[in-house]
């Protein structure tokens, strides 16, 4: 087995990036995790601790929609996680590939590894897109039990006083 360290470092070195990009990813997909199950839990606890009219009926919703958004980020974890170790898996079978000349069954495992981890970020970016859609839900709800708010949620922000006078309107 005779192989020279530099072409091992120039075979995997510059495609280490990726696995580092993938796993800043994973940090996203954790905060958002962790974010989601803190809020359900919040709203679990206040429902125990008692909640009256129709403030319960919204915590209730947000309940089961903040337990959608924990599964669904649970999900894109996980799914952040196979594709981290399938890259990484990449990089070990480049460097194998430098050390015993590139066989064939090498390159085809290499092949699969890669286009397997980056399957797993697209997958795992739509359900963050899937989740995020679910975000908008609580805020549309939040003001229902509060009459005097109730009319805010439904007007569209362009034309909202308060946008003006924040400077966010014409």
């Amino acid at each position: 087995m005779d192989y020279e360290l530099s072409k091992l470092m120039e075979a995997v070195g510059p495609n280490a990036g990726l696995v580092f990009a993938s796993w800043m990813f994973m940090q996203l997909l954790q905060g958002r995790y962790t974010a989601a199950f803190t809020r359900y839990r919040e709203l679990i606890s206040d429902f125990r601790h008692g909640i009256d009219g129709k403030r319960k009926d919204t915590v209730r919703d947000q309940i089961a929609l903040y337990r959608e958004r924990v599964d669904y980020m649970r999900r894109a974890l996980d799914l952040g996680l196979y594709a981290a170790m399938l890259l990484i898996g990449t990089l070990i079978i480049g460097a194998l590939s430098t050390m015993f000349g590139a066989p064939a069954f090498l390159k085809y495992l290499g092949t699969l590894t890669t286009l397997a981890g980056l399957a797993a970020i697209i997958w795992s970016a739509a359900l963050v897109v899937a989740e995020n859609r679910l975000i908008k839900l609580p805020l549309d709800h939040e003001m229902e039990d509060i009459p005097e708010l109730r009319e805010l949620a439904s007007r569209p922000r362009s034309g909202h006083k308060a946008s003006n006078a924040l400077g966010g309107g014409k």
